[in-house]
């Protein structure tokens, strides 16, 4: 896919949302980006609904919003598709992806736009994440590596280690960003490709941060500016299929980024942590039955996922999530007809 092939910059920012049509996000989403940015930062916002069909959320937006570009899909996308086919219509310097479940502070985009301009060796950047409550959000992460992943045998999630750059007051270089708030260089996204669609979702963020250290920019975590993310904590709860994706997500990303040893030696690592993680789950199903929905995915997924060890490619997905077609594309939505009363 060609992005941003655009020779002139229109804009500033072009802020590209993917949603699945929750107006009760969307709407103070939306808000919260008219509300706050000035004058001084040109913008441009598009909507991506990803999903089939229309619904009352596009007619709304039509009406409260009328400045937004509506896309939709005639098929779920995925997130990294998604999004990327957002950026092939950008044409802004910059490129801000944004979750729908977001609410942007007062000079959260005019500071991280000045910030970014500022920084010319910044190619990706991320900024303080709060919940509604005011409490602190993991926003960065370390990086997958061999070694983060023996640890996290040990220590589940251990990328997302606990109050990682919680205390941080002024910009720092980071692993990866959380992907609900990415402010991306258009010359960045030019030289280095969009999200690697192959990931659907998981560990897409932390891929392009990598390819984009690699190709010489900072990767930074800017603590100064500041969101709202209504759904941003990280769920114990995940379904079966989620479980299995992340899996072969990390094996693809240990392929990909590290070669054919690494990713042999991945399969005993994985193998490992799934057995532990099986036994830890059937103790907890046990012991606590509050717990019981969180280890019931588990239970279930972690057989299997000690089985992709033994599998020719276990960084493939299974046919239960593969895409249909890759050939599915946002369109622009036709004009929902608007009740103006």
């Amino acid at each position: 896919m060609n992005l941003l092939q655009h020779a002139d910059m229109a804009e500033d920012l072009t802020i590209l949302i993917g949603s699945f049509g929750q107006l009760e996000h969307l709407r103070p989403c939306l808000e919260s980006i008219f509300n706050t940015v000035t004058g001084g930062t040109s913008f441009r916002v598009i909507v991506g609904f990803n999903f089939p069909g229309e619904s009352d959320s596009q007619r709304v937006i039509a009406c409260d919003f009328p400045q937004v570009e509506q896309l939709r899909a005639p098929a779920k996308l995925g997130y990294c598709r998604a999004y990327n086919q957002m950026m092939a219509r950008s044409t802004g310097r910059y490129v801000l992806v944004l979750d729908d479940d977001t609410v942007l502070r007062p000079g959260t985009i005019d500071g991280m736009v000045r910030f970014m301009d500022a920084h010319p060796e910044v190619g990706i950047a991320g900024c303080r994440t709060v919940g509604p409550d005011g409490s602190y959000q993991k926003t960065t992460a370390l990086m997958y590596t061999m070694g983060t992943e023996l640890l996290n045998v040990l220590r589940s999630s251990a990328v997302w280690r606990d109050g990682i750059d919680e205390t941080v007051t002024s910009w720092k270089s980071a692993g990866w960003l959380n992907g609900h708030f990415l402010l991306v260089r258009a010359q960045v996204i030019r030289a280095t490709g969009g999200l690697d669609e192959h990931f659907y979702t998981f560990q897409s963020e932390a891929d392009w941060c990598l390819r984009i250290r690699r190709a010489g920019w900072e990767v930074a975590y800017v603590p100064d500016f500041e969101i709202i993310h209504i759904w941003g904590r990280h769920s114990n709860v995940k379904s079966y299929w989620a479980h299995i994706r992340a899996h072969v997500n990390r094996y693809y990303f240990i392929r990909k980024h590290y070669g054919n040893v690494a990713f042999h030696v991945f399969r005993l690592i994985m193998s490992l942590g799934a057995m532990l993680r099986l036994l830890k789950f059937l103790v907890v199903w046990l012991v606590n039955p509050n717990r019981r929905p969180e280890a019931k995915a588990k239970i279930q997924a972690y057989p299997k996922i000690l089985l992709l060890g033994l599998a020719a490619r276990p960084d493939e997905p299974p046919d239960k999530l593969r895409r249909e077609s890759t050939d599915f594309n946002f369109v622009p939505a036709r004009n929902p007809e608007v009740d103006t009363g």
